[in-house]
């Protein structure tokens, strides 16, 4: 299997992770937060799978949608060259964004950009997407910081 394979399925399985478990329960170990995500994917009916699934593509169609070729990236507005994909940008913006439907994301689009380039500017957000990413701290604060970010775009 290449490495390109494994770590498409990686990034799969932490959509997965994140979407079905909370977040208190990770503990700073990755390998055993994902492990225990296969094990409750497993258990999981046909129709929970399917709602799963399409969680995961609402996730995908609504980042594309917002920040096109840049999704996942680190980047900052007007920016040309794209940055390699972050897993910690992966995580929050996936399950984020796989909450709310496609029509209301586009309607919004603009407006969660203008929330999101400032993180792209704040040292604590870029910190806890750089390094050190399956810190518990950074983990809860990167987490945390774009459910705000959610709320006040989509829920208000």
């Amino acid at each position: 299997m290449s490495a390109a394979t494994m770590r498409d399925r990686e990034f799969v399985n932490r959509f997965c992770a994140f979407q079905l478990q909370p977040l208190d329960e990770y503990r700073g170990d990755m390998d055993e937060f994902l492990a225990r995500a296969l094990k409750k994917m497993n258990g999981l009916t046909p129709g929970e799978i399917d709602k799963l699934s399409a969680h995961f593509r609402s996730g995908l169609i609504n980042n594309y949608k917002v920040f096109d070729r840049h999704a996942f990236r680190k980047h900052l507005p007007g920016q040309e060259s794209r940055s390699v994909l972050n897993a910690s940008l992966w995580d929050v913006m996936t399950t984020g964004l796989a909450r709310y439907p496609e029509h209301v994301v586009e309607a919004r689009a603009d407006e969660l950009r203008n929330e999101f380039y400032p993180l792209m500017k704040d040292d604590e957000f870029v910190r806890s997407v750089t390094y050190g990413p399956n810190d518990v701290k950074k983990v809860k604060h990167r987490f945390n910081v774009t459910g705000a970010v959610f709320r006040k775009v989509f829920d208000a």
